[in-house]
């Protein structure tokens, strides 16, 4: 899957087409590395644009558009995965700071301040440690928390927390994380026999644009290659059986 992952991103993409277009030209092929040189220029500015990557966030995100958090049904839990920024020290309910709370961590403390879930489940490696302090600086009381920490990735992220919520008999989930990795994540965990409601956070990472969509930015070079990586991400999973 690594290789894979690399072989997702337009920077690597394009210089595979450059390589291959490179070759051809020391074989004198001069039409076909042309060609290979120019699609490979155009590919690499296409998925600079913030137009492609607004695009491809879009077609990830549709199908789960952020809501507030009272508007959620009470659940048997909140998951909230690893990803993403922290909250900073002292955030409340009237900060100032809204693209802070919307974050994961900060969205499901906003569920668990609307009481739509008495317990918190954090996973993902040693991030779920760093959450879980946070949280308990907000005064969310230890014994609302659990915390996962062994995952390294989405799928370990549904195994182990499936395992610790069936045995905690809390099978009706609320799933937080980023909206354009809800589709993945959503449906590893339902793979694992649980009731998933998807509770999408804002992600700072990936941001939108508001003006000179065709103009190449840095920032929707990193976005478009990520979402192309989430892309893959979806079709390996579905064809290993983990989604």
């Amino acid at each position: 899957m690594d290789l894979l992952e690399h072989l997702l991103y337009p920077l690597y993409q394009t210089a595979i087409l450059a390589a291959a277009g490179l070759v051809l030209l020391c074989r004198r092929r001069y039409r076909s590395a042309t060609a290979l040189l120019v699609l490979g220029a155009c590919w690499l500015w296409l998925c600079a644009t913030p137009a492609m990557a607004m695009r491809l966030r879009e077609a990830l995100e549709r199908h789960y558009p952020p809501r507030d958090a009272a508007t959620y049904a009470k659940s048997d839990a909140i998951v909230i995965l690893g990803g993403g920024a922290l909250l900073p020290s002292g955030s409340d309910r009237d900060a100032d700071d809204a693209d802070s709370l919307a974050t994961r961590i900060g969205f499901g403390l906003q569920l668990f301040r609307d009481s739509r879930a008495d317990v918190v489940l954090l996973s993902g490696s040693d991030q779920a440690q760093r959450m879980t302090q946070r949280l308990l600086q907000e005064g969310v009381p230890a014994s609302a928390l659990q915390t996962e920490w062994a995952s390294t990735n989405t799928h370990e992220n549904a195994v182990f927390s499936a395992a610790m919520l069936k045995r905690a008999k809390r099978l009706h989930i609320l799933l937080v994380t980023s909206g354009f990795h809800m589709a993945r994540a959503a449906a590893a965990f339902a793979k694992q026999g649980l009731d998933v409601v998807p509770a999408p956070a804002y992600d700072p990472d990936y941001p939108y644009w508001q003006a000179h969509p065709w103009w190449p930015r840095r920032s929707a070079l990193h976005v478009s290659g990520h979402c192309l990586r989430e892309f893959g991400a979806l079709w390996w999973y579905r064809l290993r059986g983990w989604a």
